[in-house]
């Protein structure tokens, strides 16, 4: 089998080699390390204009569609509004946010969101330019506490629970959208401080992105696979930017951004990997041809997402969870030993170092084994707490941060004895 033509090595040389482009915008942060939004109607270019007023049309005939429903807010987001589409590869992406009263609601609901491929292809027709239409809708009942904080009622909570923010696409919203329609939920939402979010997603990801990405193959649908792949790869280096976002002190969903702060933040071999990761998510059609095709790249790119992610939970874990899980100075203080023997205890004024077993009263030495039986009973349990906490949080072990070590160490000597081996061929 003939190997893949080889890629360069540095960011400069996949720039110049056409394999990535130079393409996409760091957004700073303010005092409290919150990204500042930089998406604005004012910032839509011009050919896509047209193609934003067309997904609203699109979401102001929901109410329409959909008895009982009430349309709150409609917002774009992402690359349009942010004035950075590129044609043949942004979509317009939109996101709505709905209550609904009728309880049977659900069915229109879902014949809806099944005509979401209709709506695309319409859009591609009018707009051939327009990679597609994502049109995302957050529905809840009227009558719940998130309905009613979509509403603004004055009884609705102030604050939402994680849950509740993640349903909103809370960070992306305060972040990257701008409001079309509705009134602008945004000022009250939380400040958009960039986390380790998807990091803690990424095994669930690659592994849900390896399946599809094989089954697909098996279809013959190579195209597919790789779109698949793409997804997953964009994911891996959003996950290096939230890491590295603090210490970069600017954050970025952009592609190339996000490569170059995990490079200069996380280090190597996170840099290298990115790299790699970064050429074939971008790569141009023909370069896909001349690298084996979709089905090939799409196999190379989830693996090598999959070592980037290796890097980025390694960096992770040193960084956050590097502590010991288990010290005495970790545990609490001792709780009081039950009132039975206490009260034995308070029978013997005579302290345990100054007493022998000779000496002893009837009944001591019964008392002083209780009282140590105890204690020791109860650290037992607290270390058995400890344990189970640890094991049911594998993500923050010091024994996986080691068996990743090791496992980077052999994939980077596996690495170079195939470079070696291409060399020689």
């Amino acid at each position: 089998r003939r190997l893949p033509p080889p890629l360069p090595t540095t960011l400069d040389a996949s720039i110049a080699a056409g394999l990535v482009k130079q393409h996409g915008r760091l957004q700073p942060l303010d005092e409290r390390q919150a990204v500042l939004c930089d998406a604005s109607i004012e910032r839509v270019q011009p050919s896509w204009r047209p193609a934003l007023d067309a997904a609203l049309a699109e979401w102001l005939a929901l109410p329409k569609e959909v008895t009982g429903l009430s349309l709150i807010a409609v917002y774009a987001r992402g690359s349009i509004v942010r004035g950075l589409a590129l044609e043949g590869i942004s979509d317009v992406d939109t996101l709505g946010f709905a209550t609904v009263s009728h309880s049977d609601a659900d069915s229109e609901l879902k014949a809806w969101q099944s005509r979401g491929s209709e709506r695309a292809r319409r859009m591609r027709s009018a707009y051939p330019f327009c990679s597609g239409l994502e049109m995302r809708l957050v529905c809840v009942p009227e009558r719940s506490s998130l309905g009613g904080w979509l509403r603004g009622d004055a009884a609705a909570p102030a604050s939402l629970a994680d849950t509740q923010l993640r349903a909103l696409d809370a960070f992306r919203l305060a972040s990257q959208a701008v409001c079309l329609h509705g009134s602008d939920l945004v000022p009250r939402l939380p400040p958009p401080v960039p986390r380790p979010r998807l990091v803690l997603e990424q095994s669930a990801d690659l592994a849900r992105a390896s399946r599809a990405v094989a089954a697909l193959a098996v279809q013959g649908s190579s195209d597919k696979a790789l779109a698949v792949a793409r997804w997953a790869a964009k994911r891996a280096l959003r996950a290096g930017m939230e890491l590295a976002a603090a210490d970069y002190g600017a954050f970025s969903r952009d592609l190339l951004p996000c490569h170059r702060a995990i490079s200069a933040v996380l280090g190597q071999p996170a840099g290298t990997r990115s790299l790699l990761v970064l050429q074939l998510a971008c790569m141009p059609e023909e370069e896909v041809a001349r690298h084996g095709g979709g089905e090939a790249v799409a196999a190379r790119l989830v693996h090598a997402a999959g070592r980037l992610a290796q890097a980025c939970d390694t960096y992770h874990l040193a960084r956050h969870f590097s502590q010991p899980l288990f010290a005495f100075e970790q545990l609490p203080e001792t709780p009081p030993l039950p009132p039975a023997l206490l009260s034995a205890a308070a029978s013997f004024a005579v302290a345990p170092a100054a007493t022998s077993s000779a000496t002893a009263p009837s009944g001591f030495e019964s008392v002083q084994a209780a009282l140590s039986e105890e204690r020791g009973r109860w650290a037992r349990r607290a270390v058995v707490a400890r344990a189970r906490a640890a094991a049911s949080s594998p993500r923050y072990s010091l024994r996986r941060l080691r068996r990743r070590e090791a496992e980077a160490g052999r994939e980077e000597a596996e690495a170079g004895r195939e470079e070696a081996e291409a060399g020689r061929e």
